[in-house]
């Protein structure tokens, strides 16, 4: 696949398979483990609850794609967890990849994954105009955050993370969405 192909072709016709991201011409692998695909799952039931419970928006898992780069028009990128702000009453999933710029996005970084790689989506999803990011560090049990504002802080355990006044009323305690610590066996 091209990056002719992309922008050629309607989005409910691509095929980027569920794992990757097509990522400046390429498929890359997304790189997640065991782990962080349950705290990701964790996050994901909580977000969604809140969606469902204040109609605030649509909650989205690991394989919802998103090309909503001004800056690169065919990136196509597929956060952990994402809510898109909208009145679900009226919103229409798209049959191919959402176009709108997500309101949340949620990265949990895998063992696999490169701070290079990491920074670049952050970046791509930043320069896109996405208000507020989550990036957890299961390995550190803290999370930072990227707000609207520009600011960027760490939340650790036993903190909660914050819709902040993007989705207001939203908090995820952390500690809830982490595995429990196990002493090692003597």
């Amino acid at each position: 696949m091209t990056a002719a192909t992309l922008t050629q072709a309607p989005a409910k016709v691509l095929d980027v398979p569920s794992g990757f991201e097509f990522i400046d011409g390429q498929l890359v692998e997304k790189a997640m483990g065991a782990k962080s695909s349950w705290i990701a799952a964790q996050v994901y039931k909580l977000v969604d609850d809140y969606c469902r419970r204040t109609g605030l928006g649509v909650a989205f898992v690991a394989d919802a794609g998103f090309q909503c780069f001004p800056h690169k028009p065919t990136q196509v990128r597929k956060p952990d967890v994402s809510v898109v702000r909208c009145d679900p009453t009226t919103y229409v999933l798209p049959d191919g990849w959402e176009t709108t710029v997500p309101t949340l996005v949620v990265e949990v970084v895998s063992p696999n994954e490169t701070a290079d790689d990491l920074a670049e989506k952050i970046e791509d999803f930043q320069t896109a105009g996405t208000p507020l990011i989550w990036v957890i560090y299961p390995a550190r049990r803290w999370a930072t955050v990227y707000s609207a504002d520009g600011a960027q802080s760490r939340v650790a355990v036993p903190a909660d993370l914050s819709g902040e006044n993007v989705l207001p009323g939203l908090v995820v305690p952390l500690a809830a969405v982490l595995p429990a610590i196990r002493a090692a066996a003597p």
